[in-house]
């Protein structure tokens, strides 16, 4: 049964509608419209919500309705985390829009021009700058996520007209609002539209950073139904107590009691990481079938009456009605169902163990929990350089350039075959020219020749004349630009020519130089993949196969690359922070994950990051070693390669937040970052984290073409390897800057987990590539 919330013709656009829908739609309840009757009550104000069930009752004035929503979801947080203080600062909030916005915005609207219009005019913007104040050290009005306080003043804001310039933080706070998942469809679609300017003119309402030709269509599928309730949506609607739903999922622990005739299911589908217990007695449908599933492991669908439980730890319970073992557990010998031979028990797990079994730990709850975040930050991650007007561009996995110039790459290659069994694999191999017929004779004792078999004149001077000439068309070539000739494999080497892709191919180490062509035409573009480096590193941080996020911004300097990078982790903090607690709050009481997660992660996006050189950074790790502190390596000299141990150090006892660092010695960068006028640093920037040490490596890059062939030539990479990338800079080149971010190092830094093989699905590693 669903809320309906009756509405008057000219309510049907206004705020308090709005709010209502808003408000409904992120707490996911359903909410059905229907037209107000003419006799309703004056005190409704143009709306009223009737509630569903056998006590339904009327509800009238959008600050109550928002008021009884928020009580009725308590898991959506729309009243704060639940205590009183919050509760309160709330509530007050919801009485300022209505008295302070509301009011005036509607008498605003019937003001004769002049004076009297003037000055609500007046007390409304004075009412917007006591917010922006307020904003200034909040990022919501009550607490650290979105009450509905928030959505009330954003929906009063979007009707009353665009957040002027002199207001940034209320400007600042809305955009983050109405760009929520949840709020934007809703703004989108209201009256002033997304990204349109009020009937009053102004800046756009909504900053939607990429703008298509049209409006993206609502995501409301017309074919595609689950068929089911998911386990996260059941517990965090209270409404549907009374109701009948079906879930499906699989069993964490079963048990029986009074004598056989009952049976507990602790079901999980993997929304979240709390289950819902079932209860089924021996007389419900399938009651046998279930009952011999073999236990934890396996699946089942239930439909049943969802009811409030009675047990501690769980607000809710169903009482089925029909269940079905969808898959039991063969453990059992023979395949006989039984649960002895199950590798994942009821008992706790080491993440080890759960590595060992990789097919089956998205079961276990500390890796279900870090793919949930996984997701929600690949998610955030297309969301904010999207809205920020960035284009995703696919960057190739299959390479013959070395971005890095370090050589750690997979080499792939079909010479091999296909059958790992064979054993008269050949491989082609370069062999020595053959000679031409009469060879020999070239020397011989022609007349004007040399005694003994010399070389003659003539064929001297053809020689050298057939030499300048190929000399010249080389230059010419070169000049012309395009694609130079490879330079012949010395014999013996092995002949790539004959190959897939008729020269040596690697698994990519990064999709920058790729992308940067297309920032070359597009602007602002990013690239998001999978990436690989052959290093033999067998410690927590390092993997053979892992996600990076490239970034790169036309027309700009390390500053803005400084700044977008900054601006892309905290608002990656705050996504999770706000979409998910409920797993951040796991992690922080697990064995496996961080205390003081959530605090650390607030202080994050609380304070700027602290900005400093390289050299800065290497006076004060010099001061902390003669001031007694002992390092692994100790020998602090500019020029080294700081460690993780010096990383964190920095930005964890000396600064406690992250740190910036920037203008890196050349010798240990790579060829393309920007040389800076001293010649001996490069515009380089790294961002060191706590817990993790570096988590973004960026710089300018070099957009000189002299100075770039020069900075290859020194790092050993051979231009004609990236004669494209070295081309970008002759035709239309521009100042241009990125970074580099490492995902799995991003979602560590986020759940605290210590070990990065744990939130990757499959993780790659030297000697491991099982699954």
């Amino acid at each position: 049964m669903a809320h309906t919330l009756l509405l008057d013709a000219a309510s049907e656009s206004g705020s308090g509608a709005l709010k209502c829908r808003t408000a409904f739609a992120f707490a996911g309840i359903k909410l059905e419209e229907g037209k107000l009757g003419a006799n309703a009550s004056a005190t409704t104000r143009g709306l009223e919500l009737i509630t569903p069930g056998a006590n339904s009752s009327k509800i009238g004035q959008s600050s109550a309705i928002l008021r009884y929503v928020a009580k009725l979801s308590p898991y959506s947080n729309l009243y704060g985390p639940g205590d009183r203080f919050t509760k309160a600062q709330v509530d007050q909030w919801l009485d300022f829009v209505w008295a302070e916005l509301d009011v005036p915005s509607a008498a605003l609207t019937i003001a004769p021009e002049g004076d009297i219009k003037k000055s609500i005019q007046g007390d409304i913007a004075k009412s917007l700058s006591i917010v922006d104040a307020h904003l200034v050290e909040h990022t919501y009005l009550a607490c650290d996520f979105i009450t509905v306080a928030d959505i009330s003043l954003a929906c009063s804001i979007l009707a009353a007209g665009p957040v002027s310039s002199s207001t940034p933080n209320l400007s600042r706070w809305f955009t983050t609002i109405a760009n929520h998942p949840k709020i934007a469809p809703l703004f989108g679609g209201s009256s002033s539209g997304a990204g349109a300017t009020s009937a009053s003119g102004g800046t756009p309402l909504v900053d939607l950073g990429l703008q298509l030709s049209g409006v993206p269509p609502p995501v409301a599928p017309t074919l595609y139904k689950r068929g089911r309730i998911r386990i996260k949506e059941l517990l965090s609607t209270p409404s549907l107590i009374g109701s009948t739903v079906t879930v499906s999922g699989w069993s964490r622990t079963t048990r029986n009691a009074d004598a056989g005739k009952l049976l507990f299911v602790e079901l999980n589908d993997g929304s979240t990481s709390l289950s819902i217990q079932c209860v089924m007695k021996n007389t419900s449908t399938g009651f046998d079938n279930c009952k011999a599933s073999g236990g934890t492991g396996a699946s089942f669908t239930f439909t049943g009456e969802l009811v409030e439980s009675e047990g501690k730890g769980q607000s809710c319970e169903i009482q089925v009605i029909k269940g079905e073992c969808v898959g039991p557990v063969y453990g059992g010998e023979n395949m006989a169902i039984g649960g002895a031979n199950y590798p994942l028990s009821k008992k706790s797990h080491g993440l080890e163990h759960l590595r060992q079994h990789a097919h089956l730990r998205p079961r276990a709850k500390v890796h279900a929990a870090a793919m949930r975040i996984r997701h929600a930050m690949a998610f955030a991650t297309h969301k904010f350089f999207n809205d920020n007007g960035f284009l995703y561009i696919h960057t190739p996995i299959v390479t013959c350039a070395d971005c890095e110039g370090a050589g750690e790459q997979f080499g792939i290659t079909t010479m091999l075959g296909t059958d790992p069994h064979k054993t008269d694999v050949k491989v082609p191999y370069v062999e020595e020219p053959k000679k031409k017929e009469g060879a020999e004779k070239e020397g011989g004792n022609e007349k004007g020749g040399e005694e003994g078999g010399g070389q003659s004149n003539k064929a001297k001077k053809k020689a050298a004349k057939k030499a300048a000439a190929l000399a010249k068309k080389a230059a010419m070539e070169a000049a012309k630009g395009g694609k130079p000739a490879d330079d012949p494999l010395p014999v013996g080497a092995v002949d790539y020519s004959k190959d897939f892709f008729g020269k040596r191919a690697n698994l990519t180490v990064s999709g920058q130089l790729n992308v940067e062509t297309h920032c070359c035409a597009l602007s602002d573009v990013y690239t998001f993949g999978p990436t690989f480096r052959a290093e033999n590193s067998h410690t927590s941080r390092h993997l053979a196969e892992f996600w990076m996020i490239e970034p790169e911004i036309a027309f700009a300097d390390l500053h803005t690359d400084m700044d977008l990078a900054e601006d892309y982790i905290k608002y990656c903090v705050k996504y999770a922070l706000e979409c998910c607690k409920e797993d951040l709050e796991f992690f922080e009481e697990s064995q496996f994950g961080e205390k003081g997660l959530i605090k650390r992660l607030n202080n994050v996006i609380e304070s700027p990051f602290k900005r400093l050189t390289y050299t800065e950074g290497i006076e004060l790790l010099k001061k902390t070693v003669a001031d007694g502190h002992q390092f692994e390596e100790s020998k602090i000299e500019w020029g080294m390669d700081l460690g993780s141990e010096h990383e964190r150090y920095l930005c964890e006892t000396i600064f406690k937040k992250p740190v910036i660092l920037t203008d890196y010695p050349k010798d240990i960068k790579a060829f393309y970052m920007k040389l800076n006028p001293d010649e001996k640093t490069v515009a380089a920037a790294d961002i060191l984290v706590p817990k993790i040490g570096e988590l973004v490596g960026g710089s300018q890059r070099e957009h000189r073409h002299d100075v770039l062939l020069e900075r290859c030539k020194q790092s050993g990479l051979e231009p004609k390897a990236i004669w494209w990338y070295l081309e970008l800079r002759k035709f239309g080149t521009m100042p241009h800057a990125g970074f580099g971010l490492g995902f799995e190092r991003l979602i560590l830094f986020i759940t605290g987990l210590e070990n990065i093989r744990d939130v990757i699905p499959f993780p790659r590693t030297p000697g491991v590539a099982e699954f």
